[in-house]
């Protein structure tokens, strides 16, 4: 994967049909989180069953969607800060979730 500790994530909070791709993501990021989906940040999605997460993150001049699927179990959410109200991951949190420990 090209994600690195660098990046900002961002997780978004309200459960997503998978059928959308990168068009559907980008409209997410634009009119409900009101951020440039071009700006370098890693934007994650989860399904409403929490066992499928997509990652949507803009590098080169193209987006690159990343989807990862479990069987047993659940993604767990992140912490959420009422000040900014958002779910911000760091790196290691991130790394944590995509490796399996993030699960309930």
């Amino acid at each position: 994967m090209g994600l690195t500790s660098d990046l900002r994530f961002y997780f978004y909070q309200t459960p997503i049909k998978m059928n959308l791709g990168i068009q559907g993501l980008v409209g997410i990021i634009i009119n409900e989180l009101n951020r440039d989906p071009r700006n370098g940040d890693v934007y994650i999605f989860v399904s409403r069953s929490r066992k499928v997460i997509k990652l949507l993150h803009y590098k080169n001049y193209s987006f690159t969607l990343y989807i990862r699927k479990i069987y047993h179990g659940c993604f767990a959410y992140p912490y959420h800060n009422r000040e900014t109200d958002a779910f911000y991951m760091d790196w290691p949190r991130f790394r944590r979730l995509l490796n399996g420990y993030g699960m309930i």
